[in-house]
């Protein structure tokens, strides 16, 4: 489509494949409803966006005239059940990654993902490099340059045993900072009671969606109030959240914690790369211009080393 200059659905500068699979699956063509797909934001600045649980969903079958058969859009479900696999992608929709940094190199400059890419194939000088997907479609908008498979595993291995001989230092001192931030009994019970108001909206929400299915009220009256519980129920989940990100610090304690663990049970300095041991420790890497490899470990620390 894009090779054929056809025009995208809002003049977008060209199609996405996430744009033609949600095309694809789309269960409109079969004469079925998907409600509230998306969702309009409450604050502003006011942005439609895709619903990814925020707000509940509503399947209405056989609403309409449908344009394809059921046996078009099983045959449809099918091709990608079957490349879904060929690709490894597991059941959630996301990908099994093949190697250890797939998905975990993140560029600095633009913030996409870096790509695997194996250059001078067949030749004895054969290798494998990561490279910004921004970059490789177009060099204008990023400029980040690629980077060696083998450098990233060094920089690990440097990060790591700086971090083994130095963890005294700054793993327990931050592990005892963290849980000195950690909310008070009065915030935990604000937390208790929000989660709790959580629970009844998300209960009125199920009751209203059952009465409506059984057709006791209009679907414009169902949808207005069904609306003025989403904005209620994302009020309350902000508010409770902003609690948690903000003073709990639990991801940070129990990230520290398990890195603590994992030193205890490799206290030596190693002498190569582990790729068991960077699965464990590493959340993202992110690279930079000036030669920086920054690691964010499982507690969100980061560690910088340079090639």
């Amino acid at each position: 489509m894009n090779k054929d200059d056809i025009p995208t659905i809002r003049s977008s500068e060209e199609w996405q494949d996430s744009v033609i699979k949600g095309i694809l699956k789309n269960p409109i063509y079969e004469g079925d409803l998907l409600l509230q797909k998306t969702y309009r934001t409450e604050v502003l600045p006011f942005q439609q966006k895709t619903n990814k649980g925020e707000v509940p969903q509503y399947f209405i079958e056989n609403n309409h005239k449908p344009i394809i058969t059921r046996l078009e859009g099983q045959m449809v479900r099918e091709i990608f059940e079957h490349r879904r696999k060929q690709i490894g992608m597991d059941d959630s929709g996301k990908y099994q990654n093949r190697y250890e940094f797939s998905s975990k190199i993140i560029c600095s400059e633009c913030g996409s993902i870096f790509r695997r890419q194996k250059i001078h194939i067949g030749k004895p000088y054969e290798r494998v490099q990561w490279c910004c997907i921004q970059h490789i479609r177009d060099i204008d908008k990023c400029s980040m340059k690629a980077i060696r498979d083998e450098v990233v595993k060094e920089a690990f291995l440097t990060m790591w045993n700086k971090l083994v001989t130095n963890y005294t230092d700054i793993l327990y001192p931050l592990l005892e900072s963290l849980k000195n931030l950690r909310i008070n009994e009065e915030q935990e019970g604000e937390i208790k009671e929000l989660n709790n108001k959580i629970m009844e909206l998300t209960e009125q929400s199920q009751i209203l969606s059952r009465v409506v299915s059984k057709g006791y009220i209009d679907s414009a009256i169902f949808i207005e109030r069904q609306n003025a519980l989403n904005v209620e129920l994302r009020e309350t989940k902000k508010k409770r959240n902003q609690l948690l990100d903000n003073n709990g610090f639990e991801k940070e304690i129990e990230g520290t914690q398990q890195l603590l663990e994992i030193i205890r049970k490799n206290p030596e300095i190693i002498e190569e790369y582990d790729e068991n041991l960077f699965i464990s420790t590493v959340e993202k890497i992110i690279i930079g211009k000036d030669s920086e490899i920054a690691f964010r470990l499982i507690n969100t620390l980061e560690l910088t080393e340079y090639k």
